[in-house]
C-alpha cells in the first residue's frame, strides 16, 4: 500500500510540474476587452485551460474515491463542483459569441469563465489540490 502511495505521489508531482506550466501559459489569457478582443484563437486557449483543469480535478476524484486522501475531499470536491458545472453552458454560449462575432457578448462570458476559473483553483487549492499556479 505503501507503495501504491508513493509511486502515485511521484508520478502526480512530476506530471503536475508539467501540467503546472500548461496551465500557467494557458491561464495568462487575461482578461478580454475592446482593446483585447475574443478571437477563435483565445477561444481555443480557454478551452485548453478547461481541459487542464478538468484533468487536475478529476484526478483529485480519483484520488478521494480510491481512499488516498482524507475523507474529507468528498465535501471539497463538492463545494468544487458547484463552479465547475457553470462552466459548460458558458463556453457554449462564448462558442456562439466568437463565432458570430459578437465581442461585446463574447467580452463578457470569456470574462466569467476567466473568474470561474480563478474561483476553481482558489477552492482546490483550500482543498489542498494545487491545480494551477
Amino acid at each position: 500500500m505503501r507503495k501504491i502511495i508513493l509511486v502515485l505521489t511521484l508520478s502526480l508531482s512530476l506530471a503536475g510540474c508539467a501540467t503546472i506550466k500548461n496551465i500557467e501559459t494557458a491561464i495568462s489569457l487575461g482578461t478580454a476587452s475592446v482593446a483585447n478582443p475574443v478571437t477563435p484563437t483565445r477561444l481555443n486557449q480557454m478551452e485548453s485551460a478547461f481541459t487542464l483543469v478538468f484533468a487536475g480535478l478529476n484526478a483529485w476524484k480519483k484520488s478521494c474515491v480510491q481512499g488516498l486522501i482524507p475523507p474529507a475531499c468528498k465535501t471539497q470536491i463538492n463545494g468544487v463542483q458547484v463552479y465547475t458545472r457553470q462552466i459548460p453552458p458558458y463556453l457554449a454560449q462564448l462558442r456562439t459569441f466568437v463565432k458570430t462575432n459578437d465581442q461585446v457578448n463574447a467580452t463578457v462570458v470569456f470574462n466569467n469563465l476567466a473568474d470561474l476559473i480563478g474561483t476553481v483553483k482558489s477552492q482546490a487549492a483550500a482543498g489542498g489540490v494545487n491545480i494551477g499556479s
